[in-house]
Formats: structure tokens, C-alpha cells, sequence
């Protein structure tokens, strides 16, 4: 085995630790007689069963075509409101239903980071999802990314921090970057923290423009036209080129 797959099995092993242990809890609490679940008699939109809904069936439903955003949120909103009511049971539970996204954050941010750091960076990813459910704004659409975009941001920081501790001797201080510029992740989070684009405009061109997914992939995933994943990128970009241009990010000028 090379020490390049060596790596790369521990890398993946340390992702699986860190998110095993919540989808492990996840699955317990969601078979049995009395799984974690929501009545969608009670959820607005009419896209889901018109019965109690277990979690786990519910996070295949709500990856499945055909679900639309305004969907999804309601759905996410009664997930909040129920983590809020002080009951774990919950909390866990919006964990499992959003772990599809929260590995693939968790695999772009850990993909160039050495594998002695993941874990600890993939905790603190888990660690900044549950610190935003009782923050975030549910009145807001896309609950659901901009939960996941936290909980990037925990991830990153914590990533920064592993990677460039800081040295108390001036003799430890790493030579400066040859650039100042941001990554292009980093700003991304940057263009959606100052409202220039929003949380779910930044995972769509993460997702085809740094992840090599196309933009037919992701709207079959969402059930989502083609036409308008283009249109929404487009605008997202351009109202970030016209921000880096203008000098409300620090990026490359165009």
C-alpha cells in the first residue's frame, strides 16, 4: 500500500469515526417501536406522506426529487423548533437528518488536510451545527444550508488553527504566505457572511465549480430545473465579482 492510499484510508477512517458516533445515535433513535419522527399531516407544501414520518425515512425523502425548498424548510423548521425544546433526543436527530451534507463539507475540508487533523476538525464541524440550531433564523429560507455553512466555518477555523498554531517563540513564526489571498472556500464563506450571496448560492458553487459535480447532478438531487441552477449561479457569481471589484472582498480582481 502507498503512502499516498495510506493517507487516504486514514483520512477517511478518521471522517467515519468523528460522524459514525452521531449516525450510530441517529439509528437508534430512529427504529423501534417509537422512532424520533414527524407527523407530515402537519408540515406545509403537501410534498410529504400525509402520515408520522420517521427520521431516517424522512432524510431519504428529503434527498429525493421532486421535494422543493420551501418544503425542505418546513420540514427543518419543525426539526429546530423540536431540538429547541430542550429534549437531545432532537438535537441528535437534525444531526442525522443533515448528515449527508455534513460528510461532504467534512470530506472537501479535510481532503488536502493531514489525517493526524481530521478528526478533531470534523468534531468541531458537528460541534458548530448543534451551536447554531438554537441561533439560527428558521424565518429564512435555505435553513438547512445555512446550517451546514456554519458549520463549515467551525470546520475551517479549526483547520486554520491545527495547521498554524501559534508559536510562542518569534523564532517558531512560520514564513508569511506568498499570497494574501483567500482560498476560494474561504471566500466564498466570506461572500455569504456579508449577505453578498447566500449560504445556498455558496454550496451550489462549491458543490460544481470546486467539487466537479455538475449542475444537472445537483438539480436531479434537489428537484431542481437545470436552467435554473444556471441562472442562480450566475447571479451569484457576478454580484461576487462585482464585490471583489468594488473592494467588499478580499479576493484576485478580476
Amino acid at each position: 500500500m502507498t503512502d499516498h492510499t495510506t493517507s487516504r484510508t486514514a483520512r477517511a477512517q478518521s471522517i467515519g469515526h468523528a460522524l459514525t458516533v452521531a449516525e450510530r445515535s441517529f439509528q437508534l433513535l430512529t427504529t423501534g417501536p417509537d422512532p424520533l419522527a414527524i407527523d407530515g399531516r402537519t408540515t406545509t407544501g403537501g410534498h410529504l406522506p400525509q402520515r408520522p414520518i420517521d427520521l431516517h425515512e424522512l432524510r431519504e425523502l428529503l434527498l429525493a426529487p421532486g421535494i422543493d425548498d420551501p418544503a425542505k424548510d418546513a420540514v427543518w423548521t419543525q426539526l429546530v423548533r423540536r431540538a429547541r425544546s430542550s429534549d437531545p433526543a432532537w438535537v441528535i436527530g437534525c444531526v442525522g437528518v443533515a448528515m449527508p451534507g455534513l460528510k461532504n463539507a467534512a470530506a472537501r475540508i479535510v481532503r488536502t488536510t493531514p489525517s493526524r487533523h481530521a478528526d478533531d476538525i470534523v468534531s468541531e464541524l458537528l460541534t458548530e451545527f448543534v451551536a447554531q440550531l438554537p441561533r439560527i433564523d428558521t424565518d429564512r429560507p435555505n435553513i438547512a444550508a445555512r446550517l451546514i455553512f456554519w458549520a463549515r466555518k467551525g470546520a475551517m477555523r479549526a483547520r486554520s488553527r491545527e495547521l498554524h498554531p501559534t508559536a510562542r517563540d518569534p523564532r517558531e513564526l512560520p514564513a508569511p504566505p506568498a499570497s494574501h489571498e483567500p482560498a476560494p472556500v474561504e471566500l466564498l464563506l466570506q461572500a455569504a457572511q456579508a449577505s453578498i450571496i447566500t449560504a445556498a448560492d455558496a454550496e451550489l458553487i462549491i458543490a460544481t465549480r470546486l467539487d466537479g459535480l455538475t449542475i444537472q447532478h445537483v438539480a436531479r438531487r434537489q428537484g431542481t430545473a437545470t436552467k435554473t441552477l444556471y441562472k442562480r449561479r450566475h447571479r451569484a457569481e457576478t454580484r461576487m465579482l462585482a464585490a471583489i471589484r468594488d473592494g467588499e472582498l478580499r479576493g484576485r480582481r478580476p
